[in-house]
């Protein structure tokens, strides 16, 4: 990876831990010192949170970073989203059907055909429900 793709990756990093710390009232933070496995952002509960930038993403290129998302979550315990965004395109977020239905995220749940895509707004309803759910 070049050093204008990690720039480019950085400042993705930088501007969605704004967006989610504004829509959750969470304090999310870029994870500075990033190793492989890790979630791209901390500071929302129970989430591994996945980021990407790119020039013009297929839907080959969600699904595979879907599936990195996915693998990043299960080694972490936690839920999987993925944030993306295209460029001169808004950020879109992709997570598990599976909490809608009140489900564990299993491995057959985990798949990108069982994955819902919407705002960052619409997910970040959803996980200020699933957190407030899990400590009542």
């Amino acid at each position: 990876m070049g050093a204008m793709q990690r720039t480019k990756g950085q400042t993705g990093e930088r501007e969605i831990a704004g967006i989610l710390a504004e829509l959750t009232g969470y304090s999310v933070k870029r994870r500075v010192r990033q190793h492989a496995g890790d979630s791209d952002l901390e500071g929302v509960p129970g989430w591994s949170v996945e980021i990407k930038r790119h020039a013009s993403a297929s839907r080959g290129d969600i699904r595979q970073w879907w599936a990195q998302a996915v693998a990043q979550a299960q080694r972490m315990g936690a839920l999987p989203v993925l944030l993306y965004r295209r460029d001169r395109d808004q950020w879109r977020a992709v997570w598990p059907v599976a909490v809608h239905l009140g489900l564990q995220v299993a491995e057959m749940w985990s798949g990108y055909e069982w994955a819902v895509e919407g705002s960052p707004e619409a997910w970040a309803a959803v996980a200020r429900e699933i957190n407030v759910r899990r400590t009542t």
